[in-house]
């Protein structure tokens, strides 16, 4: 008897998650994908268990142009179809694998978005520290700058994460590995101030494990996060994303002579690849001064 299309969508988010410890946030971007795949089979009277490499590839570009999708998002698309065909051919419901064939989207390779320190100094300073959430966001920004975190990372801190003693804090990146963070001395400052006073202010009677809570008490979202930040942003004349902060920290770590694999290790980077990128932005930088200072005749 075949599997159903919401069957085997399930099994596979199961996979994901006991098989390659996908985040939630990974999973849902997978089911979404994957959903929308399998409506597009249903319109065009098509099986996951049939259709072909040509079929996929006229997926994926009629998928692209009808959601204008860029070609970060498409390349997205295919690694979760690549995923889905991976498991669908382990459960021996197929013997081939329609993607094989199918290659990689090109797209260009987007420099991190970095500031410098006195423009991160200016959007702190447009928090106002007078009332419990302005406590509170100063300390989650102070901390995911001092720290390179990822907001999901920043969201994700329980109470016992923290060693005050130590300042340091136990951190769940991606795949849920952990690591081990210091914390500078201004954000563990910021943090303490939060955790003894406004966090009992908007807890109330209520109790929770999450460090940053919202103001009904409950655990704070990434979008709460980032709703916060933009109105900071926009007090402060100072255009920053969430990201920024932490490539920030990064750009900065290696300006001042870190090395690679420090930087690898505090940001949680499972490939080293992936921390090379801020090195460009760095040669980036010097080039920009270099001109500056030395113009063209």
């Amino acid at each position: 008897m075949k599997t159903s299309n919401s069957q085997i969508l399930d099994s596979f988010m199961d996979c994901l998650l006991t098989e390659r410890h996908a985040s939630l946030a990974t999973r849902d971007v997978y089911r979404r994908e994957i959903a929308c795949f399998f409506s597009y089979l249903e319109t065009n009277n098509l099986d996951y268990e049939t259709i072909d490499s040509n079929q996929i590839r006229q997926y994926l570009i009629s998928n692209a142009q009808d959601r204008n999708l860029s070609a970060v998002t498409n390349s997205r698309v295919i690694t979760a179809l690549r995923l889905f065909f991976g498991f669908v051919n382990r459960q021996h419901i197929r013997d081939d694998d329609p993607t094989e064939l199918i290659k990689d989207v090109r797209h260009p390779k987007h420099l991190p978005e970095t500031e410098d320190y006195d423009k991160i100094e200016a959007f702190l300073s447009a928090i106002d520290t007078a009332d419990p959430l302005g406590v509170r966001d100063m300390a989650i920004f102070e901390l995911i700058y001092s720290c390179g975190l990822r907001v999901s990372e920043c969201c994700g801190l329980k109470i016992s994460d923290y060693y005050r003693n130590e300042a340091r804090i136990t951190v769940t990146g991606k795949g849920d590995k952990q690591r081990m963070l210091p914390v500078g001395d201004i954000a563990a400052q910021r943090l303490n101030d939060y955790i003894d006073g406004a966090r009992n202010d908007l807890l109330g009677k209520k109790k929770s494990k999450a460090v940053f809570v919202s103001i009904q008490g409950k655990p704070i979202t990434r979008q709460e996060v980032w709703n916060r930040l933009k109105i900071y942003s926009e007090i402060s004349g100072v255009n920053l994303h969430v990201h920024t902060l932490r490539h920030s920290f990064a750009s900065q770590l290696l300006r001042n002579g870190a090395d690679l694999r420090s930087v690898q290790e505090l940001l949680g980077h499972s490939d080293i690849r992936t921390t090379e990128i801020y090195t460009h932005v760095n040669t980036d930088d010097l080039l920009e001064a270099f001109r500056k200072h030395h113009p063209n005749p």
